[in-house]
């Protein structure tokens, strides 16, 4: 192993040990609560008791039904999410008609939780995946169109018209000047996005009728037999997989683009 790699393998070594140190002391103070009695593991069950019940719904191949179900909704909402978003941003930015039109819309439909739209959604789409994926898309929608837009407009007046002097147009431009300058506010829209998303995705499994597997519905589910074990299981899921998209897939996207290009510092 050369100087070189061993460098690089203790430097990832160490930021994966400061990563975990917060839940190993949150994990052991929360083991020794429940083994003494301060806090009742019959409501609190302890870290041991929820690995064992992970491992058993793992192995019986139910916890990865309900992933895989949750994670079709999520990819296809969040899919249309993100080429609505991003197109609607687009115009909103480049055209002042449009804009004036449907930015106070947007200012107003932004501010309203995503949860609030799945009874209304439940009466207009029913009781199906329809419902769910709907409001996984209204869910990320309304922050990526709103930071693509914002993005644009703060890229830099010059370089467009700059642009447009040498016969750039349309999609060339978005794709060449446009995208890249607001890469940096998009992707926080893309951040942002997916935890609304995630968020309107479990809590439309928990309200939909006519689904049978989804993480939420397994939390809900678990209600009607108190097995709080599995409820815990389902919020340590929950986290973990939210956890796990945004380093894995927007903090790589981050340092292909906006950290290799100096756009930000690099954490």
């Amino acid at each position: 192993m050369t100087p070189e790699t061993k460098t690089y393998w203790q430097a990832r070594l160490k930021t994966l040990g400061e990563f975990l140190l917060p839940f190993l002391i949150l994990g052991t103070l929360w083991e020794l609560l429940a083994r003494f009695g301060i806090v009742r593991a019959e409501l609190l069950p302890p870290p041991t008791q929820l690995l064992q019940k992970l491992w058993e719904l793992t192995r019986n191949g139910i916890l990865l039904h309900h992933l895989a179900q949750s994670g079709y909704r999520l990819l296809l909402g969040y899919l249309l999410a993100i080429v609505c978003g991003v197109t609607m941003g687009t115009l909103l930015a480049s055209h002042e008609t449009i804009y004036k039109i449907f930015a106070p819309i947007l200012s107003l439909l932004i501010s309203v939780p995503t949860i609030a739209w799945v009874p209304v959604l439940l009466l207009v789409m029913g009781l199906g995946d329809r419902t769910i994926i709907t409001a996984v898309f209204l869910g990320g929608f309304f922050a990526i169109t709103h930071n693509t837009m914002r993005g644009i407009q703060m890229v830099d007046r010059n370089l467009i018209h700059a642009a447009q002097g040498m016969g750039i147009h349309g999609l060339k431009l978005f794709t060449t000047v446009l995208l890249p300058g607001s890469l940096v506010s998009l992707i926080t829209g893309l951040r942002l996005g997916i935890g609304y998303s995630w968020r309107a995705l479990i809590g439309g499994e928990m309200l939909s009728a006519m689904i049978a597997w989804g993480i939420g519905k397994m939390i809900y589910q678990a209600r009607f037999w108190n097995d709080v074990t599995i409820m815990f299981v389902g919020l340590l899921i929950i986290g973990l997989t939210g956890l796990l998209m945004d380093r894995t897939l927007l903090n790589s996207l981050e340092r292909q683009t906006v950290e290799r290009w100096g756009m930000v510092t690099e954490r």
